[in-house]
């Protein structure tokens, strides 16, 4: 009776222990608001949208929703949200034929954390090429060829590309990942320029935001998942916004030292928001 009785306990505990971890996933994965799949399931828009295509940072669940406040200062305009947590580049590629069904003027691409990330462990591109069943390991050549091949089937359907650099992970500048960071934000910066699309600079306006704030010697980004689970857990457990976590762990830009609190997403906003306003001036 003693051991049965421990046994339905423990089993209690473990539930009860799982349920809100449970629950932070389910808020986390929730769709983004005004997804692929909304718009294509309202009504015909009147004007072409713009989309904003990537991971976790454009979907807005761990990270302040850029997107929606593009929608606040173009409430004239359509965007349509085509982030989906964890992607890569190459996930993104797959993802270009639902991007055009939108038929968009403008695609807003902000991709790539994911791939650094996958290389800065000793086996995280193996972990992440089987776990995902990419075709290869993420490697800067990988990203480059990948990237190019978006811009390039987004063009080839007629629309405008800009490329959002990568933002830092952490905030010590000199550190290994902030050093792999920019050494894909110049493969960014290469794909724009061969592809004739518009490179917006966030990273650059990131860290000088760092920099001025006398800040881009801070904490490093360790590689830890307890970051990211901690800033969830306050969020969608303890309703504290983004703003608050990054707060209280002394960071100005992130919750999470990868995902945006609103300075960073403001940041995000505001290059993209340049983006659309040439792109509409150049088809007045």
């Amino acid at each position: 009776m003693r051991v049965s009785r421990l046994l339905w306990t423990t089993g209690f505990l473990a539930a009860a222990a799982a349920a809100p971890l449970a629950f932070v996933v389910a808020q986390v994965q929730r769709r983004a608001v005004g997804d692929v799949d909304d718009y294509l399931a309202g009504p015909p828009s009147s004007r072409p949208p713009v989309v904003c295509l990537g991971a976790s940072i454009i979907r807005g669940r761990a990270s302040v929703d850029f997107v929606q406040m593009l929608r606040e200062r173009f409430p004239d305009r359509t965007f349509v949200n085509a982030g989906v947590n964890g992607n890569t580049v190459w996930e993104v590629l797959q993802r270009v034929d639902d991007v055009l069904a939108c038929e968009p003027s403008e695609v807003v691409i902000l991709v790539g954390t994911n791939d650094v990330l996958a290389t800065l462990a000793p086996d995280g591109g193996e972990r992440v090429r089987d776990g995902k069943h990419l075709p290869v390991v993420s490697s800067v050549h990988d990203y480059r060829t990948n990237l190019d091949a978006v811009v390039a089937r987004l063009q080839a359907a007629g629309c405008r590309v800009a490329l959002a650099s990568l933002p830092p992970l952490g905030q010590d500048l000199e550190a290994p990942a902030n050093v792999r960071i920019r050494a894909f934000n110049d493969v960014i910066a290469e794909v724009a320029v061969v592809r004739g699309a518009t490179y917006l600079p966030v990273y650059e306006q990131m860290a000088h935001e760092l920099i001025t704030a006398d800040a881009a010697h801070g904490p490093q980004w360790t590689g830890s998942w307890r970051p990211g689970v901690e800033s969830l857990s306050r969020h969608f457990l303890l309703g504290q916004s983004y703003d608050e976590i990054a707060h209280r762990r002394g960071r100005l830009l992130s919750p999470d030292d990868v995902h945006l609190d609103t300075h960073g997403a403001r940041i995000v906003a505001d290059a993209a928001e340049a983006f659309v306003r040439d792109s509409q001036r150049s088809t007045a």
